[in-house]
């Protein structure tokens, strides 16, 4: 089952020929981004699929990383090295057997360096038609933006715990959750612009940290959801208005793919988070 609804639609972008052939997965767990984008392949490929079909030898290979049609290039070291992109290519030559096409996931993208980001680039600018490419990272920040303007980016936020999947301290953590508790200590009370520039302007300084503060916000929110937890909320808000914050949050995060200024983001983030006391 694919768990992404974002990946989900992938199927039907590819069913109508409108699929890209590349994207960056900006993700707060890159193992279960992956593991949807295997689920996506065997969605296209088997026919029994909806059958929930892993007997096959197409979903079996699949799933045991056994299909020459799929490659996985994970950093050799500290980097992701030419060598392993020019064997990519080299792989991808000749036409595609087993399934109608090739696809390689690139791991932990940001590390791609200078001489291995430029061998990426030429298989990009030269895309063939029956080569599909998944570029996979928790830090979009750190890519080069010469291979990021050449993919489709989308976000796919998970609920796991960001402690492990972001790699954040105990002490970003706990400074997190410290913003959080007097950010909700005066809303809805104060204005909410003046209580971005007060408690969040002071943390969120750069695009790294605006994604990292606000993946933990989003996953933390989620959990409260399931919890019924009251720790940050000085009043009670309604499920509705919960899910609301929890699809604000996330749109926030869609848009801060693209080039828009931080400080403009916080403002957003305040105007649409008034909204939620008109529920």
């Amino acid at each position: 089952m694919i768990r992404s609804a974002k990946i989900e639609n992938l199927v039907l972008k590819y069913r109508e020929n409108k699929l890209s052939h590349a994207f960056l997965f900006v993700t707060n767990d890159i193992a279960a981004c992956e593991q949807d984008l295997l689920e996506f392949i065997k969605r296209i490929s088997c026919p029994k699929y909806e059958e929930n079909c892993d007997k096959c030898n197409i979903c079996y290979q699949i799933s045991h990383d056994d299909l020459p049609n799929i490659i996985k290039i994970n950093p050799d070291g500290q980097y992701i090295k030419k060598g392993q992109i020019l064997e990519l290519k080299d792989r991808f030559k000749g036409k595609p057997i087993f399934l109608e096409n090739n696809f390689y996931f690139i791991e932990n993208a940001e590390k791609l360096n200078a001489s291995s980001g430029n061998t990426m680039l030429k298989f990009l600018e030269e895309p063939e038609d029956n080569i599909i490419g998944f570029f996979l990272t928790n830090n979009k920040e750190g890519m080069l933006d010469t291979i990021k303007s050449r993919l489709q980016i989308i976000t796919v936020l998970y609920d796991e715990s960001l402690k492990n999947n972001l790699a954040l301290s105990d002490s970003e953590i706990e400074n997190y959750r410290k913003v959080l508790l007097n950010y909700f200590a005066d809303f809805p009370n104060e204005d909410l612009l003046v209580l971005n520039k007060t408690y969040l302007s002071g943390i969120v300084t750069d695009r790294s940290s605006f994604n990292s503060f606000f993946i933990y916000f989003y996953s933390l929110l989620r959990e409260h959801i399931k919890r019924n937890s009251k720790e940050f909320m000085k009043r009670n808000f309604s499920i509705s208005q919960l899910n609301k914050m929890r699809n604000i949050i996330y749109e926030l995060l869609e848009s801060s793919t693209f080039n828009v200024n931080i400080e403009l983001l916080l403002d957003q983030f305040a105007m649409a988070m008034e909204d939620l006391n008109e529920i």
